[in-house]
């Protein structure tokens, strides 16, 4: 068996190879071990579910000495590398460490949660930093605030999911690391940083033509109702941020829940929109310096709720051509 310094050495060059030959050629290559390695842990994930990945990892940790932690609930999966040995070893190569080497790990791994009916929000942390964290629910709500959280926290150069995703909540100061969600996203996120919002014209601004501009609308907040209505879209993205206080957004999926909601009316082609009702939703309260986006397909979201009392209520809406 090969010693593992000489195998990390011999792994850290393959990936540096194939990365130049492209994307495509990394890629291709995780797929191969994510089917190899199913061999390995498919059955116990499919079995015994989180409990099974907990005792894989743990066997891991024991087997290769590693400095790791899991935490398990009846939700969720959480933890992580304190003390990465793989990428330990690499860094200390002669030719340095391949620049996308921690890759390889979501890269392999999340084709297998997705098989298996998980959401996994795997965070590499640092390029040059031997740590990682990774989270897997079988609930996309809390994989999605998850996602939102190690978004604000590393940046989407450094998280990878297999979540679809419909929802993103953060900070407008922080709205940098998400831009590699989307290539429009840096111009629609960067004007929200850099324009005092309170100081806005009503009205629509246009960014880059149709492609990305901002509504600035005043309108009333309203108790917390399950039966609002609820609202997705096809051709547009919505970034919306409060202005002139909290708000409240009633959010479900849209491709699971519109089907067995009563449905309000035909899609609006001209407007892009399509209302209707679900009383299941999930509460979001967004608060002034706060943004959040929804994905069509899978965002639908009611606004312009509170759980207080009625109030105007001054907002904007930056809409992104999918």
């Amino acid at each position: 068996m090969m010693p593992s310094d000489q195998f990390v050495l011999f792994y850290n060059e393959i990936f540096k190879l194939l990365e130049k030959k492209g994307p495509g050629e990394l890629r291709k290559y995780y797929d191969r071990v994510s089917r190899r390695q199913e061999d390995f842990c498919m059955k116990l994930f499919t079995s015994n579910g989180l409990k099974g990945m907990y005792d894989y990892w743990e066997r891991i940790r024991i087997e290769e000495n590693c400095d790791s932690w899991h935490n398990l609930t009846d939700e969720y999966l959480e933890g992580g590398q304190r003390v990465c040995p793989s990428l330990s070893k690499a860094l200390k190569s002669a030719t340095g460490p391949c620049r996308v080497y921690c890759d390889h790990c979501p890269g392999w791994v999340l084709p297998i949660f997705t098989k298996t009916g998980y959401y996994c929000v795997y965070d590499m942390i640092g390029r040059t930093v031997p740590s990682c964290y990774d989270f897997i629910t079988r609930n996309r709500y809390l994989a999605e605030e998850k996602l939102s959280e190690r978004l604000s926290m590393s940046g989407s150069d450094l998280v990878r999911t297999n979540l679809p995703i419909g929802m993103l909540h953060g900070a407008i100061a922080d709205s940098a690391k998400f831009e590699g969600m989307h290539p429009r996203f840096a111009e629609a996120l960067g004007f929200l940083r850099a324009h005092d919002l309170a100081s806005l014209p009503l009205g629509r601004t246009s960014i880059v033509g149709d492609d990305i501009y901002v509504n600035v609308m005043d309108a009333t907040v309203k108790p917390w109702d399950t039966g609002a209505k609820l609202e997705t879209h096809r051709r547009y993205i919505d970034i919306q941020a409060p202005i002139s206080g909290d708000e409240l957004f009633g959010y479900v999926y849209a491709e699971e829940d519109v089907k067995s909601s009563a449905i309000s009316g035909a899609f609006n082609v001209k407007d892009d929109y399509v209302l209707f009702q679900n009383r299941t939703m999930r509460k979001l309260v967004v608060h002034k310096g706060e943004f959040i986006v929804f994905f069509p397909p899978y965002g639908a979201h009611a606004p312009n709720q509170t759980d207080g009392e009625a109030r105007a209520h001054r907002k904007l809406v930056v809409k992104v051509r999918v």
